[in-house]
Order: structure tokens, then sequence, then C-alpha cells
């Protein structure tokens, strides 16, 4: 399967979370800016190490109250350090929260590389965004990140009550972007989600983003290419778009892989 099914191809689409901003990177940095609070505050090691682990583990696994996607994200985050921290240390709840909060946000940046990419591949694509979670929650990341000044649409799932895998979702934006689906490229981490939903919507390319050593055999559903970074997919692109050497040649040093990001986690635990 070659460069060739993007021979017409007029759009492409983006997941955000984990795609084009290292969001579980920048958890694990909130957690541990937490961690060492808590060390401050003289609790033990051990406790504390086990509270940011269940915290992170609550929050990658429900970010938002999952029977209310339009509930206070704050309000369900702060109650999971709450149950993360126990009872002893429920008071240090609302400061643990605003750390993790504050440090969460910080890191969360598209970075000059990509900002670079984005703008190059506007040239000569219409760009849209799509993502799923609760409104508030990502249209803060989404202002964060100026994404207004790199795609052409934005569509959360909070906004429109339809989420990847959803063929709605994706039908939305084929809809304001004018352009069929067999025009449109879908570019996101996930299999479950940005991958499966772009192919019941079917989308005429699927780019799936992991830095796993899984093959493109060994999983499923199957994406029509794999790529480390984003920036990879210029590769797949027909030369005649015509990309400058200097977008082509740059890496992404801001957003680090995951997988680094994680031996560098397992490394400060």
């Amino acid at each position: 399967m070659g460069p060739n099914k993007f021979q017409d191809v007029t759009v492409i689409l983006f997941d955000l979370d984990n795609t084009l901003i290292n969001t579980k990177g920048a958890d694990r940095l909130a957690c541990e800016q937490v961690f060492q609070y808590l060390q401050n505050c003289n609790v033990r090691r051990s406790t504390a190490r086990e509270a940011v682990d269940k915290f992170y583990s609550f929050v990658r696994e429900t970010p938002q109250d999952p029977s209310n996607e339009d509930g206070d994200v704050d309000a369900w985050r702060l109650m999971l350090w709450k149950q993360a921290l126990g009872p002893g240390l429920s008071a240090r709840a609302s400061t643990a929260y605003a750390i993790w909060k504050e440090i969460r946000t910080r890191h969360l940046c598209l970075g000059a590389e990509l900002e670079d990419l984005l703008l190059e591949l506007r040239k000569c694509y219409k760009l849209g965004l799509i993502t799923n979670g609760p409104s508030s929650a990502q249209w803060d990341k989404i202002r964060r990140v100026n994404a207004s000044n790199y795609f052409d649409v934005i569509i959360v799932s909070g906004d429109v009550k339809h989420a990847k895998p959803s063929p709605a979702i994706f039908e939305e934006a084929f809809r304001r972007l004018d352009a069929s689906s067999l025009e449109c490229v879908m570019v996101g981490d996930r299999l479950d989600t940005d991958i499966k939903g772009a192919m019941k919507a079917n989308c005429a390319v699927t780019v799936w983003v992991s830095d796993s050593d899984a093959s493109l055999e060994d999983v499923h559903p199957k994406p029509d290419f794999k790529v480390s970074h984003v920036r990879e997919i210029l590769d797949l692109l027909p030369e005649s778009k015509g990309f400058s050497s200097l977008c082509k040649n740059r890496t992404l040093g801001v957003f680090h892989s995951l997988r680094d990001d994680a031996q560098q986690w397992r490394k400060d635990h």
C-alpha cells in the first residue's frame, strides 16, 4: 500500500491528545510535582508515590465523569485526588489538584516545530481538528495552543454530542469543510477511536501515530499507515505538493516520544 492513496486528498484531520500534544506526558510531569509537594509536607515517600500513582491511573481511565460529559471537570478531578489521597490526606486534595492542573497546562503545547508543520500543511490542505472530551476541558487546551491559527475546523465531541468512533463526528467535519470522506485523511494515536471511527466514516486514509513495536499486521483495526511522530506524514504526501526542505528536515523536539517519557517516568519512580 503506497503513498498514492494520498493523491486525491484535500483534507487532513488530526486528533489532539497524544497526537498533537503530549497529554500523557504532561499528566506524568504534573503528578511528579504533586509528589514533591507531598514530600515537602512530610508525607512518607511510599504514601506519596502511591497517591500520585492512583490519581494518574484514575485520571487516565476516567478524565471526566462518564455519566455526565457536561459536568464540572474541575470538581470531578478534585474528587479523584481526594480518592487517591485517602481520608488521612484528603485535606491536601485542593492544593494537589491546583499544582497538578497548573503544571499540566504549562506542558500542553504544540512547540515551534509542530506549528511550522501545520502551517506548511495548510498551504496545500484544509486542516481539521477532531477531539473527544467535555467542551470546557478540551477548549481550554485548544485555546492554549492557539489551534484556530492552524485549523480550518475544530470539533469537540462535547459540543456536537457525538464522539469518535461514531461516524457522525467525522461527518460533521466533512460538512463544515465541504469535503467528501474520500478526500480526507485521519491522523490519530488511538486505534479504537481515531482509526476505527475514520474507517467507519469511510475516510480515504488512516494514519496511526504510535511509537509501539506493533506492526500493522498485529493491530485491529488496521490503519493504512503507522508513523512514530506526526512529522512523518510528510514522507507519505505526494512530492508534487512541494513542502519545504526546512519543514521536512526539522524534528519534533518538544513532543518527545511517549515511550521515552514512559522510561523516564519509570526511572523517576
